[in-house]
């Protein structure tokens, strides 16, 4: 057999690692476990599982249509916004090509680009944020993506509505811009750009969101994008029949209508994010204001070590050697007894180490 080339750049991703007995504090999902109403429609879905699901999604696109206020041709679902983004690079990337991104963000971007032959270019991020005029200055005649994340992962910083429509206005319509807004329900900042609009008026621009998050459903792998009909539809081509199941798609759809828990976790992410903020502030350690569920800290030449200690003691953190910021720790925000457990663990480790 002879295998592409291609496969020895491919990296595999590193997810957070699990801790048996412990509090896992390192994959950004949500403390405060799955939405009951997703349960509920998950239990109930269960008697046709020896039926193949609905192929053509269009009940789960319909209620995330009325949800988003759009019309169902507008939206893509996948198995995970992760398989959407493949779909994309799918359609899009081929030899010869390539794809814009930030130079610490999520490493998908750049494994779908490399799938499927293109070239991946990035731009520095200082302060923890995308520089879209360094971005801009990456693209060329070839360019057919521009991946961006908001809020960043990992570093929780977002795109304002000034800078996103300013770069829209400036890049050619060859040229597909895909936000990943994975955390988006988490952000209270006026100046979060209204995406839904900007793809109204804008044919090169697609929206991604997932159940992962802010409904828990992390473990069902269920993602959508929003975008113009037509790219809709070129996308979809590449979507594989049946990708989401039947439990999944009752969850999804229930979940839109669980308003009571989504506000009892963005109520526990506001009040423990600020916990661990202050804390680390006390602590004279550098972090990035977030407008997520996590918060990325620095902790110099010490970073991948305070999270194996952390681990052994209990507490799983996500090391960010695998974004290129070896220096950097991110921590998910937990409920109230895993904070009150993280800082006293934190505060043993690095006063172990002799940090401030």
């Amino acid at each position: 057999m002879t295998f592409r080339p291609v496969l020895s750049q491919l990296k595999p991703y590193e997810p957070g690692k699990p801790v048996a007995g412990g509090i896992k504090l390192s994959s950004n999902e949500n403390p405060l476990g799955s939405s009951p109403l997703a349960l509920e429609a998950m239990r109930g879905a269960l008697a046709d599982v020896s039926r193949y699901p609905e192929s053509s999604l269009l009940t789960l696109r319909s209620a995330i249509a009325a949800h988003a206020g759009v019309e169902a041709e507008m939206v893509v679902v996948g198995n995970g916004s992760d398989e959407i983004m493949a779909m994309i690079a799918g359609a899009l990337i081929e030899p010869g090509t390539n794809a814009v991104t930030g130079a610490n963000t999520f490493s998908q971007y750049a494994f779908v680009t490399r799938i499927f032959g293109g070239e991946i270019r990035t731009a520095p991020m200082p302060d923890g944020r995308f520089v879209l005029d360094d971005m801009r200055g990456l693209i060329d005649s070839q360019t057919r993506i521009v991946w961006l994340c908001s809020p960043n992962n990992p570093t929780g910083t977002l795109i304002t509505d000034d800078e996103l429509s300013g770069f829209i206005a400036a890049l050619p319509p060859s040229v597909l811009i895909v936000i990943d807004e994975a955390y988006g329900e988490y952000v209270r900042s006026p100046h979060y750009p209204d995406t839904i609009a900007l793809v109204r008026s804008h044919p090169n621009l697609i929206r991604l969101r997932t159940f992962s998050k802010i409904y828990g459903l992390a473990a069902l792998r269920i993602g959508y994008g929003i975008a113009q009909a037509r790219a809709i539809s070129e996308i979809g081509k590449l979507r594989q029949p049946f990708n989401v199941g039947t439990v999944s798609q009752a969850a999804a759809i229930a979940a839109l209508d669980d308003h009571s828990f989504v506000d009892r976790s963005l109520e526990t992410n506001e009040a423990q994010l600020a916990r661990i903020t202050q804390w680390l502030e006390q602590r004279g350690i550098r972090f990035y204001p977030s407008d997520a569920n996590f918060v990325c800290a620095c902790v110099p030449g010490r970073a991948r070590a305070v999270v194996e200690e952390t681990l052994a003691r209990g507490v799983s953190l996500r090391w960010l050697g695998s974004f290129g910021m070896p220096d950097w720790i991110r921590i998910s925000v937990g409920t109230a007894p895993e904070i009150d457990e993280l800082v006293r663990v934190l505060a043993l480790v690095l006063d172990d180490r002799g940090d401030s």
